[in-house]
């Protein structure tokens, strides 16, 4: 009798515990109505009116080290409008020291050194004539106005001007452009590799 009712009992305190561990709609929603209320400050402050005090907001916030903050601050930079403010956000990131996804596109590729460079020499994958190779991105050489790669740590692998974005690792001498949607599109000349073949980077989920 006594080993039934301790049994009943914990059934019952642990139905009331789950059930109090349960949040309502009305609880979630007032949950994302709160976190809405605290990235409107943010969002005030990337919108605002002074383009240089939007510019100073984004490049703060990307450098806070607040995951929140700084993927706020990477996807309004990147979907504006204005070059300079794109460029401004991408440079923040490279800062970040972020891990690149370089997806090849081989599919006018005729050249039989192609797959030997992304499989071999960068030790990429290939989905058919599709490469892809992942590095990360090192430290920024102030003297050479560059980002290094974690290969090789004193040598310009990407490098941000008025022109556009250029990628220089070994067996590799391309150029790309931020798009409308953030990713990176280019064209590469590969090492031994006969035809020119475009890349590009997905940079927001």
């Amino acid at each position: 009798m006594i080993k039934w009712i301790s049994s009943a009992l914990l059934t019952v305190v642990v139905g009331t515990s789950a059930v109090s561990q349960s949040l309502t709609p009305e609880q979630i929603a007032a949950m994302v109505d709160q976190r809405v209320n605290d990235l409107n400050p943010y969002q005030a402050l990337l919108n605002n009116p002074d383009p240089e005090r939007s510019r100073l907001a984004m490049q703060v916030m990307l450098e806070s080290g607040d995951a929140e903050l700084a993927r706020m601050a990477l996807e309004f930079g990147l979907l504006s409008p204005n070059p300079n403010v794109k460029r401004t956000a991408f440079e923040g990131w490279l800062t970040g020291s972020p891990i690149l996804s370089i997806r090849f596109d081989g599919a006018e590729v005729k050249d039989s050194s192609y797959p030997g460079i992304i499989k071999s020499n960068w030790n990429g994958t290939l989905d058919g004539t599709t490469g892809y190779w992942r590095v990360a991105v090192g430290e920024h050489l102030k003297e050479n106005r560059c980002f290094a790669n974690t290969f090789n740590r004193e040598k310009c692998f990407i490098t941000v001007n008025g022109d556009g974005l250029f990628f220089t690792p070994n067996n590799m001498n391309g150029r790309g452009v931020l798009q409308d949607d953030g990713s990176i599109a280019g064209v590469a000349a590969l090492h031994n590799v006969d035809e020119p073949v475009p890349f590009s980077i997905k940079i927001l989920d």
